[in-house]
């Protein structure tokens, strides 16, 4: 299952530069998912598409992708914005990936709606006169169209607010203080809401949103990384995702049964996903994102670099890429073995 996971991300993003070269007519030679030995390959048409011995990544295989050149079928020789979209197609398709898994997801969980579908004995919903099939559309003036809308307002300590509520045909407002919960260390108002299941575009909403903010996760990390707040030893390499990826896997079939084990898979593997799009447009060396700083530099300068001095530049990045692989991976076996 987490080869599969991996192998997922790994086709998809390498799909993106694939179709998207084959639509701006690049031929593409290979089509790899992995790296090292063929284990298996078969040509359809001008491509070969072939499975590798080592599940770590893929590529995609271009004519003559650096520098100038004469041929019409080779990516050196298209436009400077197509080149753009091939080299960032692949993170985009990752982007795609993590929104597509997470509403399947949501779709599956499901999300609380703003309608009260059970109430709490002796807790402030039920002295406020709510009751079950009442919507709070409003609180304190800020609209609710969803449970996560109203727990943006509330606040973790007791405080009085004004709920608008929609009773059938009836609108209206009451008063309502939440109650401090000692044990959970927080307030509540004492209801549990409806839970809408495959609603798709509030789903693909959600599925949206969810992954934006794994995004932003993602670059607060790296930010607290070139900042010094978080130190290399705390960063996870392949063999700590696949371990984390293991252990929840074990726990969850244990726990929830294979439908929970599947759920917490996707939703890993969409934050992978999510994460390989940000890394890859990063602007360094040997990554998507350096190949599209030569792309806007040879837009500036009206010609691309020279193919040597730009395949210096990312021959000496995935030098550093390579260390940086073998520094994390020391840091996951001594993780591991502590």
């Amino acid at each position: 299952m987490i080869i599969l996971m991996f192998a997922c991300i790994v086709i998809v993003h390498e799909w993106g530069h694939y179709i998207t070269a084959k639509k701006c007519g690049v031929l593409v030679h290979e089509f790899a998912v992995g790296m090292g030995p063929i284990l298996w390959s078969t040509k359809k048409g001008e491509t070969v598409y072939s499975i590798r011995l080592l599940p770590i990544g893929g590529f995609c295989s271009m004519e003559e992708e650096v520098g100038e050149s004469v041929n019409p079928r080779a990516m050196a020789a298209k436009k400077p914005w197509q080149k753009l979209l091939i080299v960032s197609a692949g993170a985009i398709m990752n982007f795609v990936l993590a929104c597509v898994l997470l509403s399947i997801v949501v779709g599956y969980q499901g999300y609380g709606s703003n309608e009260i579908a059970s109430l709490e004995a002796d807790m402030p919903a039920v002295q406020a006169g709510l009751k079950v099939g009442d919507q709070i559309i409003a609180i304190d003036g800020h609209k609710v169209e969803r449970l996560s809308d109203l727990s943006k307002v509330l606040e973790k300590e007791e405080k009085a607010y004004t709920l608008t509520v929609k009773r059938g045909s009836e609108t209206f407002t009451t008063p309502i203080t939440s109650k401090w919960m000692p044990k959970e260390e927080r307030s509540r108002l004492g209801f549990s809401p409806t839970f809408i299941h495959f609603n798709i575009w509030e789903n693909i909403k959600s599925g949206v949103i969810w992954a934006c903010l794994i995004i932003a996760q993602v670059w607060k990390a790296f930010v607290d990384l070139f900042t010094g707040a978080v130190g290399m030893n705390q960063l996870s390499g392949i063999v700590g995702v696949v371990n984390q990826s293991a252990e929840i896997w074990d726990t969850s079939m244990q726990s929830g049964g294979l439908s929970i084990a599947i759920l917490n898979m996707m939703t890993i593997a969409a934050a992978l996903s999510a994460n390989l799009a940000v890394v890859n447009l990063f602007p360094l060396p040997a990554l998507d994102g350096g190949r599209i700083v030569f792309v806007l530099v040879e837009m500036l300068r009206g010609k691309p670099v020279p193919p040597e001095k730009e395949g210096a530049v990312h021959f000496i990045g995935f030098v550093l890429l390579m260390i940086l692989t073998v520094v994390l991976i020391y840091n996951d076996f001594m993780r591991i073995s502590l």
